[in-house]
Formats: structure tokens, C-alpha cells, sequence
């Protein structure tokens, strides 16, 4: 089984990306791995508004690193030794793969599956998807339920 040195898991507070955190810490308990725990605040949509106040540039920032804080003490009492955290602004897609993954030089990344719908994600495309064909490395995306467990809507 492979083992990795360095897991990068990114979070933004969906019930996704908290699936893929608790693994990611789970795994880099197990392999004794470092953890990077990585938020991009999505500047799309404060960018129109950074003329006009800066409080939401200061609560965005505050968000991110309260929600990393926040991981960073539950991967410690999962028994992960080494953690590294990220509070990025940009576009989600490019800033992860192209800032965050490279300035951690991860061998695994988690992510959280997709919860656009099909037209957001064919207008916009998705993070998950971006990161998948984009990493360098092995990429593993994370459902909240069990794929066998999703409830069919017609």
C-alpha cells in the first residue's frame, strides 16, 4: 500500500470538504505524513465590493483562518505531528493547484466532490474537477455519503 509524505487537503466549510479533511487527517495520522490544510477566500466575489468596504476582505480573511484554525486543532487531536496552513485570496481553481500545491509540493491531495449543480458546473466548471486533471500528484475526491447511500431524485 502507498504511503504518502505530504497531504494537502482543501476545506471551505461544506459538508464535502469536511469528509475529505477527516480523511486527509486520518491518513496523515496513519503515515505519520505533514498535513497542509488549505482555504482560498474566492475573490470573484468580493472583488466589486473591496472598493467599497473592507470589512469583507477582513471578514473573508477571518473566516479562512478561523475555519483552518479550527481544522488545524481537530487534525491535532487526531494525532497529526506536522501541519501546515494556507489563507489564500484568488480563484479557487488556479490559486490551489498553482500557488498552494506547488509552495507545498504535495504527493497527495484530498478535495471535496462537487456541489455545483450541472449548470454552474458547465458555466463556471468545478474546483474538484480543475484539481483532478491539474495536480501533479495522486488526487483523491472525497464524497460526505457514501456513493451507494445518495438518494436518487428523478
Amino acid at each position: 500500500m502507498t504511503t504518502y509524505s505530504r497531504i494537502l487537503v482543501g476545506v471551505d466549510g461544506s459538508n464535502e470538504a469536511e469528509a475529505a479533511f477527516r480523511r486527509a487527517a486520518k491518513m496523515a495520522a496513519s503515515d505519520e505524513a505533514v498535513l497542509g490544510i488549505a482555504f482560498v477566500a474566492d475573490i470573484r466575489r468580493i472583488v466589486p465590493l473591496i472598493d467599497y468596504e473592507q470589512t469583507f476582505v477582513h471578514k473573508a480573511r477571518s473566516y479562512g483562518e478561523e475555519l483552518v484554525g479550527i481544522y488545524e486543532n481537530e487534525a491535532k487531536k487526531a494525532g497529526v505531528k506536522q501541519i501546515e496552513t494556507f489563507v489564500q485570496f484568488g480563484t479557487p481553481k488556479s490559486t490551489f493547484v498553482k500557488k498552494i500545491l506547488a509552495d507545498f509540493h504535495a504527493d497527495l491531495v484530498l478535495v471535496g466532490a462537487t456541489g455545483l449543480s450541472s449548470t454552474e458546473r458547465m458555466i463556471l466548471g468545478s474546483v474538484t474537477e480543475y484539481v483532478a486533471e491539474n495536480a501533479p500528484c495522486d488526487v483523491i475526491v472525497v464524497r460526505s455519503e457514501a456513493w451507494n447511500e445518495k438518494k436518487k431524485t428523478i
